[in-house]
């Protein structure tokens, strides 16, 4: 009996499988290395802050702080909780069900640009400064040439209503290599809007900017006070 042929259709999709794979685990290592660095400055400049609320966030980012605070995580999703110092809301951060100046640190990793609109960031904002006494907020910067949540170069660039389904799908790599649908498409797409240093300040005034830099480029930017 002879062998089973392999379908090349089927070979094609699992080598592409296995290539989204490795970009996932190459920016997964880049990503580890500023989230490092990053984290040991979140720890010397926050490291008294004693009760926190995550906005967006989930357990497993604290698990490289050197912070021991009690955390109130707020997301829309739910989270798995696992410390008996977390603590899980379902929540919308836009409108926070807490009291002004609840906790000594409103934070937040990579959730604003998650706002798909400049009138939603600004809400955002102000409920991370009505919160918290303090604020850490980390955002993309969106004049940096790569964008990783598609992983394409300059396409973020486009205007919106450029950044058509063909764009996402065939210019960039998780397109190339994840072949979302048309609605998957439309719904990344339409969910993030990245942000600029003067817009960051425009959100949040009074507050200082931290940049972090690729090969001298400012590739992210942490709001601060």
């Amino acid at each position: 009996m002879q062998p089973a042929s392999v379908q090349p259709a089927v070979t094609c999709a699992g080598a592409h499988v296995r290539a989204l794979r490795f970009v996932s685990w190459v920016q997964s290592r880049v990503m580890r290395h500023f989230r490092q660095r990053r984290h040991r400055w979140l720890a010397e400049k926050f490291g008294d802050c004693r009760t926190v609320v995550d906005i967006g966030g989930r357990e497993t980012m604290w698990q490289t702080v050197r912070l021991s605070p009690q955390v109130t995580i707020v997301n829309p999703e739910p989270v798995a909780v696992t410390r008996p110092e977390f603590h899980y809301v379902q929540g919308d951060g836009r409108r926070l069900d807490f009291a002004d100046g609840a906790f000594d640190l409103a934070f937040a990793n990579s959730a604003i640009e998650h706002l798909g609109t400049l009138a939603d960031q600004r809400l955002f904002a102000r409920e991370m400064m009505r919160v918290g006494r303090r604020l850490y907020c980390q955002t993309p910067n969106r004049w940096f040439p790569v964008e990783f949540h598609y992983l394409g170069l300059l396409v973020h660039w486009l205007p919106r209503s450029w950044f058509s389904y063909g764009v996402h799908r065939y210019c960039t790599l998780r397109g190339i290599l994840g072949k979302p649908s048309r609605q998957q498409s439309l719904e990344l797409r339409t969910s993030i809007r990245l942000l600029s240093r003067r817009e960051l300040a425009a959100l949040f005034p009074g507050c200082r900017i931290r940049t972090e830099r690729f090969l001298g480029w400012p590739k992210s930017y942490v709001v601060w006070r």
